[in-house]
């Protein structure tokens, strides 16, 4: 799963992903389940994916009415925690939107807080998902550490694409509830 909502990994992205360790990319690999992509990462191949549909279908989660109501609450944290990311990328400068370039450190602690916050709720919706579905327990842990990370000034633990950021660790745990239910995004 690891895999396939990180779309290309590095091995590094993927053991934070899968810190038991209990997928090897060799043996993936080896099945051609994965390839890797020209020294940029790993990524599923249509017999990966197949396996993995296959997978998600033994696992019975598809549909589950707790997981479901898990997903409600999720989305509405969801809806928050993706305004809180917003306002850490941009400001307003006089109604003008402008980057955020971090260099008032009272803005970044204000904003790091409302997201240390929100993280309290997000743990308890973790907790819940985990209790459907133990496989989710790792996100709780990554997402604990982004948290950890940016209170101690690593700035990048907040939004860095393609890291193991806050947000786009958020973004894996939505994907991997939808591929695990079988529903789509919402645009």
């Amino acid at each position: 799963m690891a895999l396939r909502v990180q779309g290309l990994a590095s091995p590094g992205r993927l053991a934070a992903a899968v810190p038991d360790g209990s997928a090897s990319l060799d043996d993936l690999v080896s099945g051609e389940l994965c390839v890797e992509r020209g020294g940029r990462g790993f990524s599923l191949t249509p017999k990966g994916l197949r396996a993995l549909d296959e997978l998600l279908a033994e696992e019975g989660l598809r549909g589950h009415p707790s997981l479901t109501e898990c997903y409600e609450r999720f989305l509405g944290l969801n809806k928050r925690v993706l305004r809180v990311s917003s306002d850490w990328q941009l400001r307003r400068d006089g109604g003008v939107e402008v980057p955020n370039d971090h260099s008032d450190p009272s803005y970044d602690g204000d904003v790091i807080e409302r997201l240390a916050e929100l993280h309290d709720r997000v743990r308890l919706c973790l907790e819940k998902i985990g209790g459907c579905a133990p496989r989710f327990a790792p996100y709780a842990a990554r997402l604990d550490a982004c948290v950890a990370r940016l209170r101690a000034g690593d700035r990048t633990a907040f939004t860095a694409p393609l890291a193991e950021s806050y947000h786009t660790v958020w973004f894996e745990l939505h994907q991997d509830l939808l591929l695990t239910l079988g529903l789509e995004r919402e645009e």
